[in-house]
């Protein structure tokens, strides 16, 4: 009996030590200090028609705790485009100052920032939302996919149009 009964012990032993390591989530959600670094690119409904909106590259350092990260985006369009006779498909270069929203245990989350854009002539300012992923590769790295939309004073608050832009990048949380 006494065999038995040592194997039956240490079953739960190994059983439960697996246990508790499964409960411990395989990404991040706790970090202070994150970078990211992501390509974008979307599109313009103008009318009804569909434009491309520009290629553009988004640097984004982010302070946080597990349920709420401050940004400081720094976002460029890579190319200038005619988009409906607007201005909105030239370069420029926008800070993103906002946050993100992450409830703990998955890797999703709502995005908010208020873009203050400076085109080559001009300067105009909006409200950005998005929702994103941030799922962990390895070690401190992580993959980002995010949807944006943003509506801003030169697009007339989304009278005029509406931009869609879809991102993909890497994460670092330190």
């Amino acid at each position: 009996m006494k065999p038995i009964a040592s194997i039956l012990a240490a079953a739960v032993v190994v059983l439960s030590a697996g246990a508790a390591r499964a409960e411990t989530p395989t990404y991040y959600s706790d970090y202070g200090l994150g970078f990211a670094l992501t390509v974008g690119e979307g599109m313009y409904i103008i009318d009804n028609n569909v434009y491309r909106a520009p290629v553009s590259l988004e640097l984004v350092p982010s302070l946080g705790w597990t349920w709420v990260k401050f940004d400081l985006g720094l976002y460029t369009t890579l190319e200038s485009l005619d988009v409906a006779g607007t201005e909105v498909g030239n370069w420029n270069f926008t800070f993103r100052p906002g946050g993100r929203f992450t409830p703990p245990m998955i890797p999703l989350y709502l995005r908010a920032a208020f873009p203050l854009q400076i085109q080559r002539y001009d300067f105009d300012w909006g409200v950005m939302f998005g929702l994103g992923v941030d799922f962990h590769l390895f070690l401190m790295f992580g993959l980002v996919l995010e949807v944006d939309t943003t509506l801003t004073n030169q697009f007339e608050w989304g009278r005029d149009g509406m931009p869609l832009e879809f991102r993909a990048g890497i994460a670092v949380h330190l």
